[in-house]
């Protein structure tokens, strides 16, 4: 799946996120700490796929609604203008039971920048 969402000639921005899968029940959830955003699945496959639709919905409106940076300086992301840059918040408290992580990823996402 492209993680590109369109522009129109804008500058792209390139930010990671980190991606931790557990299992709850009988369903797999995909969680990304750092934008509060999960998906869930009956594999991890799936919860990972249904995490990028959740992404790109996600950015798409941000993009439409011009709010991505307000919404990543509420989630206590680090913006920097020259070069530009998207840090993620360097300590996020997580409540996830032992031995249910089954698995972490970084994916990289790219954006348009105003």
């Amino acid at each position: 799946m492209d993680k590109r969402i369109k522009t129109e000639g804008n500058n792209i921005v390139e930010m990671q996120v980190s991606l931790l899968v557990f299992q709850q029940g009988d369903y797999y959830v995909a969680y990304c700490p750092s934008l509060e955003l999960s998906s869930y699945g009956t594999s991890v496959e799936d919860a990972k796929k249904g995490f990028d639709d959740a992404m790109n919905i996600y950015l798409e409106h941000c993009e439409e609604n011009g709010t991505l940076e307000t919404d990543l300086v509420n989630h206590s992301w680090t913006i920097e203008r020259k070069p530009t840059k998207l840090e993620p918040p360097a300590m996020i408290k997580l409540n996830i039971p032992a031995g249910q992580l089954i698995s972490q990823f970084n994916e990289n996402w790219y954006m348009p920048i105003r």
